[in-house]
């Protein structure tokens, strides 16, 4: 072969294996707002649980670091919802609609944990506002 015709390959830089426990701080970072229905889950609340996975898991786990951003911009984004609800039951309409918005959050935090779950970390539930970059 002509040494114009080699094509020297370099090896290809496989991304390491993700350890099972850090899929494990993944998915519990997306199933802890959950936790906040068990406390009333009031705006706002929804927020604190995965938060604190996000700080503490963050910096040693790059995958936490992915599915903690995109967990705490929709629980903003929800619990901004939740009190845009309820503030507009004083023009009546708020009592259709916060329940409704209570009941879509439930539904996209359980959605957005069976997808980290499943491995597809990529999730980013509806309506969600990008806070977090």
């Amino acid at each position: 072969m002509d040494e114009e015709q080699q094509i020297i390959q370099e090896p290809v830089q496989e991304p390491a294996p993700e350890k099972q426990s850090d899929k494990t701080q993944a998915i519990l970072t997306a199933v802890s707002p959950l936790v906040s229905v068990f406390f009333g889950g009031s705006a706002g609340v929804n927020i604190i649980p995965p938060l604190i996975c996000w700080l503490v898991w963050r910096d040693a786990n790059p995958l936490v670091d992915k599915v903690g951003k995109n967990i705490l911009n929709a629980q903003i984004s929800w619990a901004i919802y939740t009190v845009a609800a309820c503030l507009s039951c004083l023009i009546l309409i708020g009592f259709v609609l916060a329940p409704v918005v209570v009941i879509a959050w439930i539904v996209f935090s359980i959605i957005a944990a069976v997808k980290a779950a499943n491995g597809n970390y990529d999730y980013v539930a509806p309506f969600t506002i990008k806070f977090l970059k």
